[in-house]
């Protein structure tokens, strides 16, 4: 519409020109070297635009031959570079597909036609990776390290190639420098951390996790329970020869996640062999406190030497009441009864236990049995025993081994133990998932064995001393005072 209204307005003042020298002709005098020439205003007026125009071409000709070495120079460059892109994004698509040799020929080509050495040099590194030449890649890769630009994202390929190859030395080296320049490369955090629980420098991992909770690159509540199992771990590895150091990491990993079981008995043995009894009474029943554990409970048991039996179980039910809803604080009660001797409260807190549960674990089956073996019914307690030897374990009362250790990890349990518990919040010894047996026996005997009647006692085991042991069709099924089953 603009362009219409200036082309009408140009045609208008046109007209009007045209019309007013139509209506004043005039002449127009020219005199040059001596010649003098005389002719209308009009013929003059469109010679001088035509002279005008000719001398514009001339001026443009000259201009183009001038300027044209320039031009196609500069056409050839932006031909090249338009090659060049075109070729960089055939290697980006080659290599996102799997399709490496033609990744690894277009980024040649890319690199020949740009001239864009970071560039070329990362979609080569890439293209190297995809056709599974790591060598290359590597080469690439350290390349890119002499440019200030390229130097993390140099380190993060390096980092990943060395933990493909297992190198974990190397890959802590590339991710502590990327660590060190990028604040926000949360990956240059995850390599290092894992590298370094990787190699078991536990104190080195928990120095990079506070950095990298300060970060924000990991959550607080995993971070705390990660330091928890990494300060856990320092500890026992320095406990030969640095006593003092491995129980402030104890109580510091403790402090950290109180609710992390081994941090806890670990923090209370050091101290006791320290001969400082009442604080390790303290952290135990903290950690009882937040989350009950059978192992705490048996180093709450074993924590001072000379307690009498008496002393023992009544500290076992203080412990017990710090928690008492809890079915481990349960457990510990029946456990403390049958102790005692006392089986009607025994049998009153395990009965409702069996009631809820519809495949009692070993635990439990043994915990029957010696109730059973304390009420003078042998035939029952055989038969809770068989059943014992095939049910299953006890997750957390796989914690303690059969000689009595409480949370004997290998330094690859610590290793996974920082991500089962520090990031899922599970506290699960490696030999319960691997479906070991072993623990299975640790009911029968790590707790003391409940002392058997003295009526018939003798007659009783004479009876059923050749008797093979059953099967119950029925976990209710009970004896009569003849040691025959009849139904509860």
């Amino acid at each position: 519409m603009i362009r219409l209204i200036l082309a009408v307005a140009f045609a208008v003042l046109t007209a009007a020109l045209g019309a007013f020298l139509a209506l004043n002709p005039g002449r127009a005098t020219f005199e040059f070297l001596g010649t003098r020439m005389e002719m209308p205003f009009v013929v003059a007026a469109g010679g001088t635009i035509l002279f005008a125009f000719a001398l514009l071409v001339v001026w443009w000709s000259i201009y183009m031959l001038w300027t044209s070495p320039d031009k196609v120079k500069a056409f050839l460059s932006r031909r090249r570079r338009e090659q060049g892109y075109d070729a960089l994004e055939r290697a980006l698509i080659a290599s996102a597909a799997g399709d490496g040799e033609a990744a690894v020929r277009q980024a040649a080509r890319a690199d020949a036609l740009l001239d864009r050495p970071a560039l070329s040099r990362l979609l080569a590194a890439r293209a190297a990776e995809a056709a599974g030449n790591l060598e290359g890649a590597q080469t690439q890769y350290e390349a890119l390290l002499e440019d200030q630009r390229t130097r993390v994202v140099a380190r993060r390929g390096l980092a990943q190639l060395a933990h493909e190859r297992g190198d974990h030395k190397a890959t802590a080296e590339h991710a502590a420098d990327a660590f060190s320049q990028a604040k926000g490369a949360r990956w240059a955090f995850i390599a290092l951390f894992d590298a370094q629980v990787a190699e078991g420098r536990w104190e080195d991992a928990a120095a990079t996790l506070g950095e990298g909770e300060k970060r924000k690159h990991v959550a607080p509540d995993i971070a705390r329970r990660r330091r928890a199992v990494l300060l856990t771990a320092a500890a026992l590895s320095c406990e030969q020869s640095d006593a003092e150091k491995a129980r402030e990491l104890a109580l510091s990993a403790h402090r950290a996640a109180p609710g992390f079981a081994p941090a806890a008995a670990l923090a209370a043995r050091l101290l006791a062999e320290g001969r400082r009894h009442k604080k390790a009474s303290e952290v135990i029943e903290s950690a009882w406190a937040a989350a009950p554990h059978p192992a705490l409970a048996q180093a709450y048991r074993e924590l001072r030497k000379s307690d009498s039996k008496t002393r023992r179980l009544e500290r076992l039910n203080a412990l017990a009441a710090l928690h008492p809803d809890h079915r481990e604080s349960r457990l510990i009660r029946i456990q403390t009864a049958l102790e005692d001797g006392d089986a009607p409260a025994a049998r009153e807190l395990l009965d409702p236990i069996l009631a809820r549960t519809e495949a009692p674990s070993s635990r439990l089956c043994a915990l029957a049995a010696r109730l059973a073996r304390l009420e003078g019914r042998d035939e029952q307690a055989r038969r809770w025993m068989t059943r014992a030897s095939h049910a299953t374990a006890e997750a957390d009362w796989t914690d303690i081994d059969p000689d009595g250790r409480l949370f004997a990890y290998t330094p690859d349990d610590w290793k996974r133990m920082v991500y089962v518990y520090g990031d899922e919040n599970r506290l699960t010894h490696p030999r319960y998932e691997r479906f070991e047996r072993i623990a299975e026996t640790v009911p029968e005997t790590a707790l003391l064995e409940a002392p058997r009647p003295k009526r018939a006692a003798a007659s009783r085991s004479a009876r059923f001393a050749d008797a093979p042991p059953r099967m119950p069709d029925d976990p209710g099924v009970e004896t009569d005072e003849n040691g025959d089953g009849r139904s509860a």
